[in-house]
């Protein structure tokens, strides 16, 4: 039998998505339709996205870069367990094999956002500020700690998976099967960004929204950047 959690080599802690069916997509934009059932075989999935001191521990291990938001080699005080970001797509697929993992595909990312009932946003169908930083709440803050949203986790305990920093995805952002949408970013160009930031609207934040940008992109300086989360195949 399968653990509900398990801990990962760097350290952190994942939880089990079970095997099966869940909806993905919705008809809110054409590039999130046709809505369409995808059966998943179980996996794990980082609870919290890594944060900075969590990366930092990574640069200490492989000498890799710091994110271009720090200063320096050291974490900015004080955001030591918030998200990192200013990312590029590179930068997280070396960290997610450094650590025994992947990135998410973005059917993996949406069925551990959403659960198995087609929900707009991770904790239900109503958007409640307290639950994400996004652009609406007029903090204007560039992130939050990636507890700092309880009442915002999803079905499966996964936290921060609306607003606060966009994450990398595996996949190229491409059409859905069956679907009439036509877009010149379709195709390998980009890759697939889910979540929204704290730069963006509610609406960046539900579960079935898509973004995209340059695998070599890591976001604008001043701006929040995008992170990520791993995740790793069961056993089964």
């Amino acid at each position: 039998m399968e653990s509900a959690n398990i801990v990962a080599r760097d350290g952190k802690s994942m939880a089990l998505i079970p095997e099966g069916e869940f909806i993905m997509g919705c008809d809110e934009f054409d590039n999130e339709g046709p809505p369409h059932k995808v059966n998943l075989p179980s996996y794990y999935i980082d609870i919290y996205p890594v944060t900075n001191a969590e990366y930092k521990i990574y640069m200490d291990k492989t000498s890799a870069f710091a994110p271009r938001f720090w200063k320096d080699m050291s974490v900015p005080a004080g955001f030591e367990n918030h998200p990192v970001h200013s990312i590029s797509w590179f930068e997280a697929v070396m960290y997610a094999e450094w650590a025994g993992k992947g990135l998410p595909s973005e059917a993996e990312w949406e069925k551990a956002a959403r659960g198995t009932d087609g929900r707009r946003w991770p904790w239900g169908n109503q958007f409640d500020e307290a639950n994400a930083l996004v652009w609406d709440r007029g903090e204007f803050a560039m992130t939050a700690a990636v507890d700092a949203h309880p009442g915002g986790t999803s079905p499966f305990g996964v936290y921060e998976m609306a607003g606060n920093v966009e994450e990398w995805t595996a996949d190229w952002y491409d059409a859905y099967p069956g679907s009439k949408s036509h877009s010149n970013a379709f195709g390998k160009k980009f890759r697939a960004l889910r979540g929204g930031s704290s730069f963006f609207t509610q609406n960046h934040a539900r579960c079935a929204y898509r973004c995209f940008t340059r695998p070599e992109d890591s976001g604008l300086p001043g701006l929040v950047g995008c992170g990520f989360r791993g995740v790793m195949q069961s056993s089964r």
